[in-house]
């Protein structure tokens, strides 16, 4: 495999995201086990091999808005499988915060809000309800009916029940604390910013 030898901007690039990530991305070999186990490869979402690739080579506009790490689900296949340990989960981290502080929209248009919902549900209920997520998701994107045919095939086969909706739950202590815990935190972050510390 070629190694980059580009300009200064796109060995910079990649320093980055080594610095960022902990990973060392010069010992990929480009052998492809990662993209072979991952969950989410697909001709459209070319995986952690694609996206190692890009950034080796310096590709940084291509590797920010690459949709492996949007999709990422961090099941850690691709580290398993990885001979030489690669982390795919931290790269797809330091990607989306670099992503973040250059404004570089993401490529699932939606995908905060989706996590939003996702995280409300668990601090509510102290797990993710899906059907209410993906509800509430649908009818926020003003699609409320985007998913009612897979929704009636679930209904059918038994999986979901309208029942789901009327589950209320509660978190237990222990998820509320964590939710207080991050809360702190992002509102200590905000007042550095905004002090300029």
């Amino acid at each position: 495999m070629i190694r980059l030898n580009g300009a200064a901007a796109e060995k910079d690039f990649l320093s980055r995201v080594i610095e960022k990530s902990g990973q060392n991305l010069l010992a990929c070999i480009q052998c492809g086990k990662c993209s072979g186990g991952c969950p989410i490869s697909s001709a459209e979402v070319g995986g952690p091999r694609r996206l190692v690739a890009q950034i080796l080579y310096g590709a940084k506009q291509e590797a920010l808005r690459d949709p492996t790490w949007w999709y990422c689900v961090a099941c850690g296949t691709c580290m398993t499988r990885c001979p030489v340990e690669i982390n795919m989960y931290q790269v797809a981290t330091a990607l989306c915060e670099m992503a973040e502080h250059e404004n570089v929209q993401p490529s699932e248009p939606n995908i905060h809000l989706f996590e939003e919902l996702f995280l409300k549900s668990v601090e509510r209920h102290g797990r993710a309800n899906e059907l209410k997520v993906v509800m509430n998701f649908n009818l926020k994107t003003r699609q409320p009916f985007k998913d009612m045919g897979q929704g009636l095939k679930l209904m059918r086969k038994g999986a979901i029940s309208p029942g789901e909706m009327l589950k209320g739950g509660r978190a237990d202590e222990r998820v509320k604390r964590i939710f207080s815990r991050i809360s702190s935190r992002s509102s200590s972050k905000a007042d550095e910013k905004g002090t300029g510390e």
